[in-house]
């Protein structure tokens, strides 16, 4: 049990035996004799469902302690995920709501760490951000200043817009959050 005021973004917390991922905490300060209020944005494991809550700063959270593996992505079908351990070869199936926002990311081999909550996965951590190819993209036009962007599709069959100087062949860092460009990077 931790004080409200002590939650930070990442935690899992299990309130009234359901669990949650914090996605932003922040104290308020009110004036006078009243206390101040934590104001929790959280996300359900389960369903990806979106919630606000309120708590005093002293009132006591359950923070879920998860044990973390990290698991190695073998493929997808109708049913789940199928991840394996690389240490034990020992083959587990994932919910498909666990991974279904990180999809397009996914690649054979691309190891990911799950969190257990007593025995069961309740959580994939997934990174800020990917490293792919540039398959197809306009060429430049020189008179444009870098500010302009242009569509490219990426090695996994995503389109997003990049700065003019990208060409196809180039490996560029994409948000996993925002599934935009960030920088392109050396291979």
């Amino acid at each position: 049990m931790i004080p409200a005021s002590e939650v930070k973004s990442g935690m899992i917390l299990q309130i009234e035996k359901t669990l949650y991922k914090v996605l932003s905490s922040e104290y308020h300060m009110s004036g006078g004799k009243m206390g101040g209020v934590v104001h929790i944005k959280l996300k359900e494991l389960r369903t990806s469902l979106l919630l606000e809550r309120k708590f005093r700063p002293e009132e006591k959270l359950n923070h879920a302690e998860l044990e973390r593996k990290t698991m190695e992505f073998l493929y997808r079908d109708t049913e789940g995920y199928y991840m394996m351990d690389p240490d034990t070869y020992e083959q587990i199936q994932l919910e498909r709501h666990l991974l279904e926002a990180f999809r397009p990311f996914l690649q054979p081999n691309m190891k990911l760490p799950v969190e257990f909550l007593d025995g069961e996965a309740a959580n994939v951590v997934f990174p800020d951000w990917v490293i792919l190819e540039v398959t197809s993209t306009l060429s430049s036009i020189s008179s444009l200043t870098d500010e302009v962007y242009k569509p490219a599709t990426l090695s996994n069959g995503m389109q997003i817009q990049v700065p003019q100087f990208i060409r196809v062949g180039d490996f560029i860092k994409v948000s996993v959050t925002t599934k935009k460009y960030i920088e392109r990077v050396k291979r």
